[in-house]
């Protein structure tokens, strides 16, 4: 049988280029072949209108915030494919990130680490279950309820007006000419057409193929754990100019994204606990963090000096018993210090 899944053209955006990288080589894995990337989520937009691309994997830091590039593919008047499946990747777990992301238009949301696993089901439900397209006042993307309908027992007061046949140029219209009335398009199964209407995409992407996928992840795991301990260095250096005189003001938030980067690249490769810890202190820097705290400095310190040896000695999975002590203790120390 031929592979129908290299008919499909993918955009990765991300500004971080080896998990793209690892990204792509999961696709190639399940069968994919027409995979671009990019950094940009300006350039990402300007594919999206040259490119014929059938659906956006794109992460919340693309030099651009991915929730805004969605944004622009949905309502942007010059934008050309405001249906176009999106699924954002990325390390924000928060339940407000989740939200915003929704609220912007995506259709599928996968939090960074991920597997070949968590791709294949978000896939799935782009081609598999597509959802209807709303275009409202204050929202325009797939239906934010993902059967499409209210829950048993309760009545959808939506005004909305049922069109059956989902065109980009109608809704283009819609979008710009919104009366206030929500109008709603029947999904879209353009992909499913696409991969066969008698073919099922478990059919080819088998759990043999998700191994493999998962195997090509492995793979790079003695390079992935160089991108993490630089990672850690730029952490380290960064939390002395917390503790210098004058930290810059948006130090915390360096931070943070540092953290989050490594919570992505730990967690991809296997280092569950060091992704734990990392995690820990995005938060602390998103929500707590006061950079002339001197406490705060002792608690950025202590994660880092974790991390270190975590990574340093090479430990996967949850670390055990000595893993589960530390994330207590690192609890127990942010709390001291609030």
């Amino acid at each position: 049988m031929a592979n129908v899944l290299r008919n499909f053209r993918i955009l990765i955006a991300d500004s971080d280029v080896e998990l793209a990288r690892v990204l792509r080589a999961t696709l190639v894995e399940m069968g994919f072949e027409n995979i671009q990337t990019t950094r940009s989520g300006s350039e990402a937009f300007k594919m999206i209108q040259t490119e014929g691309i059938d659906f956006l994997i794109t992460d919340w830091n693309t030099q651009m915030d991915g929730t805004h590039l969605v944004d622009q593919i949905r309502r942007n008047p010059e934008s050309n494919k405001p249906t176009l499946p999106v699924i954002m990747l990325t390390g924000r777990a928060e339940q407000s990130d989740v939200i915003a992301a929704r609220d912007s238009g995506v259709n599928e949301y996968v939090v960074k680490p991920f597997s070949p696993k968590s791709i294949y089901n978000r896939l799935e439900r782009l081609i598999e279950k597509p959802r209807a397209f709303v275009v409202a006042p204050n929202f325009v993307g797939p239906c934010r309820r993902h059967d499409g309908m209210p829950p048993v027992g309760v009545a959808d007061r939506r005004k909305t007006v049922i069109i059956p046949k989902l065109q980009p140029q109608d809704v283009s219209r819609a979008v710009q000419n919104n009366t206030g009335v929500a109008k709603v398009w029947l999904p879209d199964f353009s992909l499913k057409y696409k991969l066969g209407v008698s073919v099922s995409l478990k059919s080819l992407i088998t759990p043999e193929v998700l191994n493999a996928a998962q195997a090509a992840i492995d793979a790079i795991a003695d390079e992935s754990l160089q991108w993490v301990k630089g990672d850690l260095q730029h952490l380290r250096s960064l939390c002395d100019l917390l503790k210098s005189k004058e930290p810059p003001s948006n130090v915390a938030s360096e931070i943070g994204e540092l953290a989050l980067s490594i919570n992505s690249r730990a967690g991809t490769f296997g280092y569950t606990r060091a992704a734990e810890i990392a995690y820990m202190l995005y938060l602390f820097s998103r929500n707590q963090m006061q950079p002339p705290s001197k406490g705060h400095h002792i608690v950025v310190e202590k994660h880092i000096e974790v991390l270190q040896v975590i990574l340093g000695s090479n430990l996967k999975g949850d670390a055990g018993a000595m893993g589960a002590q530390i994330v207590a203790e690192l609890r127990l120390l942010t709390q001291k210090n609030k």
